[in-house]
């Protein structure tokens, strides 16, 4: 078992090196989409665009609120201290660095942890070492593989580890000031890092509460931690609210149809958006497990006060991610109306790995007749069970890659980098770029550009929509190029290319058109599954 705990560190330790070297070192065009996700365009472009002077803002035109600020203000910070003359390609490579960093703290996190959830008599040995490896190889091999790079998934799981840290540690709500000071920073930092983390806020301070009813001396800690979390969310709630007319970001309301109930349809969006299979399975996992320990907790209140349970600072950890992920899942099987993605609940992949420690602990203590090799076996299969996923998880990622790269090599397909270089050419500082959900093709384009999805837009472009007022919007706006996917069959008799937007509040759709002859760029692409990119001049013409 030495040895392959071993051989696992050293394939862990592989794959991040060849991750280090195409993120850090290689060509963005080879980390562009399978490595570093579409929306750290958006991120990487707000901040670039506040430091060269423009606002809080994607197209140097709208000051916009979709993002989630914790993220935001560290890539401020770093472009300005670290990235003199804020070139392009210096700002994508300090966000992915500073998102990389997030991700091995992150893995340290978890593994102590996972060790901190592990019985010493069944997990002992060679077979502590096996957990230790395997939970490395399906975190490298797994988490550290997403598209997740210059986003703010790696944020919310080194903030969110860090806190069940502490509170597996020292309960809920540790003695003194210093305690009350780093839990509630940790909260509010955990908002600022996603915003729909919100419920585990609400879940943190709720079993606080019903820990107050065993121990009224603890109200003080909770009053505490709850003025820390706010004085670091409130800054941002009101900046929102004042700019925005409301605390929640633009994304939000695009990607959330809250307060309508609609299961069916939040379904379908989960099963046929950017949920991949091996998210959706850990999820599934994550909730029947959620559902079953839940289950548990609510059967011994008959037996035990709950304020007796909780104050057990391993069951107070267990229980805060479960009822955090109950109220995640159900929310996004109630409400998902645009897109669904992986970072939404990534908690959920350490709690599984944890559960199948605690799981595994729970089994033997049931079954203390068991001798220690059947305890020893059950170890083993929990972590063989672990490495087959991530083995299956880690081919499934290493196809990805060798195709895109392989598609890169033969002509330049899928090169979104030369893509947007080539925009740039194609276009002039004073010209006005329209188009729809182009992140990271937006950001290495380095020019104004509307963001047509409304992710990293306003309001008012969303209420644009509503109105089906986009062409006046495009006038207004000194729109110069439009920016679409063409299809077969696009094309008109006219020599018109009919284009669409649109709004996903209440599905109607914006008409505008631009002329074939007007196209000034046609670049294949894989975008929905090998739609070619135009770039056309626009003149807001109808003819």
């Amino acid at each position: 078992m030495r040895l392959t705990s071993a051989l696992l560190f050293v394939l862990s330790a592989c794959i991040l090196s060849v991750v280090g070297y195409v993120l850090l070192v290689a060509s963005p065009r080879y980390s562009i989409y399978v490595l570093v996700g579409d929306d750290a365009g958006y991120y990487f472009a707000v901040a670039r665009n506040f430091c060269l002077g423009h606002g809080l803002t994607f197209d140097r035109l709208h000051e916009t609120n979709g993002f989630n600020p914790l993220l935001t203000a560290l890539l401020i910070g770093t472009y300005k201290s670290f990235v003199p003359g804020l070139s392009l390609l210096g700002c994508y490579r300090a966000g992915i660095l500073l998102t990389l960093l997030a991700n091995l703290a992150s893995l340290t996190l978890m593994l102590r942890l996972v060790g901190g959830f592990m019985d010493p008599q069944v997990f002992a040995g060679s077979v502590r070492r096996l957990v230790f490896a395997s939970t490395a190889t399906f975190f490298i091999g797994f988490i550290t593989l997403k598209s997740n790079y210059g986003m703010d998934a790696p944020l919310v799981l080194l903030v969110g580890l860090t806190y069940l840290l502490r509170v597996r540690r020292r309960g809920l709500v540790a003695p003194g000031v210093g305690a009350a000071l780093i839990d509630g920073a940790l909260l509010g930092l955990l908002f600022l890092a996603r915003v729909d983390s919100l419920p585990l806020l609400v879940t943190a301070f709720a079993l606080m509460i019903v820990l107050a009813l065993r121990d009224r001396t603890v109200w003080g800690g909770i009053v505490g931690r709850s003025l820390v979390t706010m004085a670091l969310v409130m800054p941002y709630l009101m900046w929102s609210e004042r700019h925005f007319g409301t605390w929640l970001p633009v994304s939000a309301r695009l990607k959330s149809r809250f307060p309508d109930i609609d299961v069916p349809a939040s379904m379908h969006v989960m099963l046929h958006s950017s949920l991949n299979p091996a998210d959706l399975g850990s999820f599934v996992l994550a909730f029947a497990v959620a559902l079953g320990t839940a289950a548990w907790f609510l059967r011994g209140l008959r037996q035990r006060r709950p304020a007796d349970t909780l104050a057990d600072p391993q069951l107070a950890a267990i229980a805060l991610v479960t009822f955090f992920l109950l109220m995640r899942f159900s929310y996004m099987a109630m409400f998902s109306r645009l897109d669904v993605q992986g970072s939404y609940a990534i908690l959920a992949h350490p709690y599984n790995v944890v559960m199948a420690m605690v799981l595994t602990s729970a089994w033997a203590r049931r079954n203390p007749n068991a001798n220690a090799l059947g305890r020893r076996r059950i170890a083993q299969l929990a972590c063989g069970l672990l490495l087959l996923v991530s083995a299956m998880l880690v081919t499934g990622k290493c196809r990805v890659l060798l195709h895109h790269w392989g598609a890169i090599e033969a002509g330049g397909r899928g090169d979104e980098l030369a893509l947007a270089r080539a925009i740039h050419e194609k276009t002039r500082p004073g010209d006005v770029i329209y188009g729809g959900a182009f992140g990271l093709v937006g950001f290495f384009a380095d020019r104004a550009w509307i963001n047509g999805d409304g992710v990293a837009n306003n309001y008012a472009y969303q209420d644009v929509l509503e109105n089906d007022g986009l062409e006046g919007y495009l006038a207004e706006n000194r729109v110069t190029h439009a920016v679409y996917l063409l299809t077969p069959g696009m094309v008109s008799a006219d020599g018109r290319v009919p284009l669409l937007m649109r709004s996903e509040l209440n599905g109607r759709v914006n008409h505008y058109s631009v002329a074939d002859t007007a196209t000034v760029l046609v670049w294949r692409s894989n975008r929905n599954r090998g739609a070619t990119v135009c770039l056309a001049r626009y003149s807001g013409d109808k003819r």
